[in-house]
């Protein structure tokens, strides 16, 4: 009579231990919600058979910058489940960031997993936005001798304004801007930020809100559209967002300084600095505001 059990004591098992790993990673994501990364990494660590554990264990790790280990997580996720575009995506991602915080020898090395990784994530999803947008940026820097390409580039803008209209433009922007036409720039993030006010139900990424606030920041463009974006921004930060709080203070900081606002971008910059007080160029900000 038990021997006839015994099959569904191990399916009744197996399905326990997967409610209770589910239950596991939910807490986790919670924890991550309310910007408690320790703890929720020590929760994924529990459960890192799961996929979905480890996919936040390697978006934690590069929300640390832990290149190399969030590029492991990733993977073993592409060999276990290679037609995932968001994998294939997040693997070029990290392999892209460590190319660029690494020295020249390394980017060159891993330069064709980049971009196989990065298009194989376009391929296997005709409307992934994040993949396109960073083949854009790709194309765009790389000089041609090593594989760069306006064509190239232009032709992924191509499928952006068919899926997003504000991502098609900020794309465009970038290219005008990597190449030196400063007014050509000017324009499509002007057009980018006066589409985002209009419609913005293209938001569809928090950190496009620094993007184009940035923009706005450095072309000087609609400086209360900006300042709006950038508040909102800061106050929806969490680990998948590239640029840290103190980056938005930073661009806050610049357009008072641009409206001749010098307390408002004191208070500004000196809450970059409070946060990250090794922020890049904040001290030359600092300084401009002081000699306002």
């Amino acid at each position: 009579m038990l021997t006839f059990f015994k099959p569904f004591i191990g399916i009744f098992l197996l399905f326990a231990g997967q409610l209770m790993a589910q239950q596991g990673v939910d807490e986790g994501v919670e924890l991550l919600k309310n910007h408690k990364i320790e703890e929720a990494r020590t929760i994924f660590l529990t459960y890192k058979d799961s996929p979905v554990a480890r996919e936040y264990l390697g978006d934690i790790a590069c929300f640390r910058k832990e290149w190399d280990r969030g590029i492991d997580y990733y993977k073993t996720l592409v060999k276990e489940y290679p037609d995932s575009a968001d994998y294939h995506f997040k693997l070029g991602g990290a392999l892209g960031m460590k190319a660029y915080y690494g020295s020249k020898f390394e980017a060159a090395l891993i330069l064709g997993d980049i971009k196989k990784h990065l298009k194989k994530a376009a391929d296997l999803d005709p409307g992934h936005l994040e993949a396109r947008r960073a083949l854009v940026e790709l194309y765009a820097q790389l000089p041609e001798i090593i594989g760069g390409s306006k064509t190239i580039a232009e032709s992924y803008v191509a499928d952006l304004e068919r899926l997003n209209e504000l991502d098609a433009l900020m794309a465009e922007g970038f290219i005008y801007r990597e190449d030196q036409y400063d007014e050509l720039a000017s324009l499509k993030y002007q057009q980018a930020l006066r589409t985002a006010i209009k419609k913005p139900e293209l938001i569809v990424r928090n950190y496009l809100k620094y993007e184009i606030g940035e923009a706005a920041a450095i072309y000087e463009l609609e400086p209360e559209a900006a300042t709006a974006l950038l508040k909102d921004y800061i106050e929806n930060y969490g680990y998948q967002d590239l640029k840290s709080p103190a980056w938005a203070y930073y661009r806050l900081a610049q357009i008072q300084r641009a409206q001749e606002n010098k307390a408002n971008a004191m208070k500004y910059i000196n809450q970059a600095l409070t946060i990250d007080p090794h922020l890049e160029r904040a001290d030359e900000e600092k300084r401009k505001i002081m000699a306002m």
